[in-house]
C-alpha cells in the first residue's frame, strides 16, 4: 500500500493499493486496444468527444484543483489554471 502525503502538511490523505508488474503490463495492453480503437474514429467524432471531456473538466476545475494541491502542494490559483488547461 502505497500513502499519499500532501507536502505542505505532512499529512497522509489516501492510500493507494500497489501493482504488480503483470497488472501494469494489462493496464499497458488495456491502453494499447484503446488506441487502436480511438485511431479509427472519425475527426468530427473525435472533436465532439474532446468537447465533452473539456466540458466535464470544466464543471469540476475547482474539485481537480483542490486535488492538485493536496497532492502536490501548489499553491491553489496555480493549481486552478493546471485543472484549466486540461
Amino acid at each position: 500500500m502505497t500513502r499519499l502525503v500532501n507536502p505542505a502538511t505532512g499529512e497522509v490523505f489516501a492510500e493507494v493499493p500497489d501493482t504488480s508488474p503483470e497488472q501494469v503490463d494489462a493496464a499497458v495492453a488495456r491502453a494499447a486496444a484503446a488506441y487502436e480503437r480511438w485511431r479509427w474514429v472519425a475527426p468530427g467524432e473525435r472533436a465532439r468527444l474532446l468537447r465533452r471531456f473539456a466540458a466535464v473538466v470544466d464543471a469540476h476545475v475547482e474539485e481537480l484543483a483542490r486535488i492538485e494541491v493536496r497532492n502536490s502542494g501548489h499553491p491553489i490559483g496555480g493549481a486552478r489554471g493546471e485543472a484549466g488547461n486540461v
